[in-house]
């Protein structure tokens, strides 16, 4: 089995571990006073959720570099939607490092008597709708990697799991209902991650030997 492709399911775990360990945080309409309140008594908690976001977007950019070296080959591709794949892949990550840099900047202020009420509040407001690069960047991938793959003769993916890309991307972009999608992509990052991992290896072509070789 080969590691490259299962930096996806790592990235799928940190991220899961990582939004489980936030917790209920202050809503995007919570006061100065609660936003202080709550950073103040989750900080190791909050510490621990932004280092393992921040492990899961470099694992997303592994698995977004693989994925698109995967799909380059295929003829229905047309030479450049693995391109699309890899963009999708940096924006997802660039996404959760901007949202992780947001939170700390709340825990630091938290701490800071001279952090007014107002300013943090605007901030845990921004902070909590910084969503739509890192759901926007996982539909992108997904169908880039759906579309370069389910009309392939010869697919590196199962028909079922490219439509399956397809129809998850295009509903991580309808409103209310991309959190769902986004977590049903999240699922489908791990199954690729895994079918990808236990694909045969290709096999390395060898020169034939010549006779010029065979008698040097």
């Amino acid at each position: 089995m080969r590691i490259a492709p299962l930096s996806g399911l790592v990235a799928v775990v940190l991220t899961l571990v990582g939004f489980l360990l936030f917790g209920d945080t202050p809503g995007y309409d919570a006061t100065g006073p609660q936003v202080r309140a709550f950073y103040e008594d989750h900080q190791g908690q909050t510490g621990a959720s932004l280092y393992l976001l921040v492990l899961a977007a470099v694992f997303f950019v592994f698995f977004a570099a693989h994925l698109a070296h995967v799909v380059r080959d295929v003829p229905a591709a047309g030479g450049w939607l693995h391109r699309v794949v890899l963009g999708g892949g940096l924006l997802l990550a660039a996404g959760f490092l901007a949202g992780s840099a947001f939170t700390l900047a709340l825990v630091d202020l938290a701490d800071e008597p001279t952090a007014s009420g107002p300013a943090l509040q605007a901030l845990n407001a921004l902070n909590e709708d910084f969503f739509i690069p890192f759901v926007g960047g996982m539909g992108i991938m997904l169908l880039g990697a759906g579309l370069a793959t389910v009309r392939a003769a010869v697919s590196p993916l199962p028909r079922w799991l490219a439509w399956a890309a397809v129809v998850i991307g295009v509903l991580i972009f309808i409103p209310w209902v991309g959190f769902f999608a986004f977590m049903a992509a999240g699922l489908w990052v791990a199954v690729t991650s895994v079918l990808l991992a236990r694909r045969p290896r290709e096999a390395i072509p060898t020169e034939p030997v010549t006779a010029g070789h065979a008698g040097g």
